[in-house]
């Protein structure tokens, strides 16, 4: 089964967002090595990046999340457009701590909370739109519920689970996002708090459901109407021409550098961990470029 992020309307005054990000999640896994803390960690971070793309229009249009709060995994960023493509690195993959006494990955003690989440939306200005608050807990989920509500003033409901086998593997990962519309009844309102409890089953149902299961279970008894499906993916756009542009922008100094002391130059991607080389040969064509603009 794909990964899949669906919408849905309730009773036409609340709208739902409803993600199962297990492969793109448990492929991020594998190619960061993250230790179960850090999967979990960075399983959040790139589930809320791509569900809140998820709301942007334009298909040239993107959204970065970054956290930081002083924890032992250092920054935790992903990055995604509105079709779903998403990528993103932890700073520290092998970031891990006991488990809490609740027998939880201790996902806000490896994050910290003396710090803050950063969304920089791109939507096709000149410069893009950067909202910053601090972290709650560095639980990632109420995080992003505090953003939501002190940056953009929409109060919301946000819930983000990574459930991590045993053999380290991702289990199920998923996330919801629930937002009142403007003019929501307080009838409404109040059967959407009546099912926190459910809400907070979410990723426990996802191991037998699929999101609009999940999500018909959750708030059966209401309207709900389907809006649409997005099918996301871990996906990386770097290229060897692009890697390439980055350290010729470098400049003449930083190029001659290159070349005198090391004869070559090797660049990692920090959200795939794909190695580029570059030669001698390489540089100086670098260099010639550069003298003759």
């Amino acid at each position: 089964m794909s990964d899949i992020i669906s919408k849905f309307l309730i009773n036409d005054e609340v709208s739902v967002t409803a993600s199962d990000t297990t492969k793109l999640v448990e492929y991020a896994r594998t190619l960061h090595n993250t230790y179960p803390t850090s999967t979990e960690a960075f399983g959040r971070t790139l589930t809320a990046a791509v569900m809140m793309a998820s709301f942007l229009k334009g298909e040239g249009q993107n959204l970065t999340v970054s956290i930081n709060g002083g924890g032992p995994a250092g920054t935790v960023l992903a990055t995604s457009d509105a079709l779903g493509n998403v990528k993103g690195f932890i700073a520290n993959p092998t970031a891990h701590l006991p488990s809490t006494p609740a027998g939880r990955l201790d996902v806000g003690g490896i994050i910290g909370k003396d710090g803050f989440v950063t969304v920089s939306k791109n939507m096709g200005a000149e410069l893009p739109y950067v909202g910053k608050t601090k972290l709650i807990s560095g639980e990632i989920a109420e995080d992003i519920a505090n953003y939501y509500l002190e940056s953009e003033q929409q109060p919301s409901i946000v819930y983000l689970s990574v459930w991590v086998e045993t053999d380290t593997s991702v289990l199920v990962s998923g996330g919801l996002i629930i937002t009142p519309l403007p003019g929501a009844s307080e009838e409404t309102l109040s059967a959407i708090e009546a099912r926190l409890f459910d809400i907070s089953n979410y990723g426990m149902m996802l191991m037998g459901l699929t999101p609009e299961a999940a999500v018909n279970k959750i708030f059966n008894g209401l309207d709900i109407k389907k809006m649409s499906d997005t099918y996301p993916e871990y996906k990386c756009d770097c290229s060897r021409e692009r890697t390439a542009s980055i350290i010729s922008s470098l400049g003449r100094d930083e190029l001659t550098d290159m070349i005198e002391k090391d004869g070559k130059a090797e660049i990692i991607c920090r959200f795939c961990n794909k190695s580029y080389d570059f030669n001698k040969d390489d540089l100086k064509l670098m260099l010639k470029n550069a003298e003759g603009e």
